[in-house]
């Protein structure tokens, strides 16, 4: 099931820097959205699931999508790029 924009938002604030102050792990999503991998997170999730053993499904989709936003936040070591909201300050 495709995910909007908002809701890999929420994703990845829920998921990402933790430790982080609100404000800052704001600003490092705003700069991962900014780039705009988010928006192929359902091809990622669709090639995880294709390459598993029982053809995908389900279940592997779900596993897959997991990976793909992960793949988002644990990508995102910088530099900023040209994107990046922060930029504009």
């Amino acid at each position: 099931m495709a995910m909007t924009k908002a809701q890999i938002r929420a994703w990845l604030l829920d998921y990402a820097w933790l430790d982080e102050p609100e404000a800052a792990k704001a600003a490092n999503v705003d700069c991962i959205m900014a780039q705009e991998d988010y928006e192929f997170v359902d091809v990622v999730a669709d090639q995880f699931a294709g390459a598993q053993e029982t053809g995908g499904g389900p279940a592997e989709f779900a596993a897959g999508m997991e990976f793909a936003l992960s793949a988002l936040y644990e990508c995102h070591e910088g530099p900023h790029l040209p994107t990046c909201p922060r930029n504009e300050e």
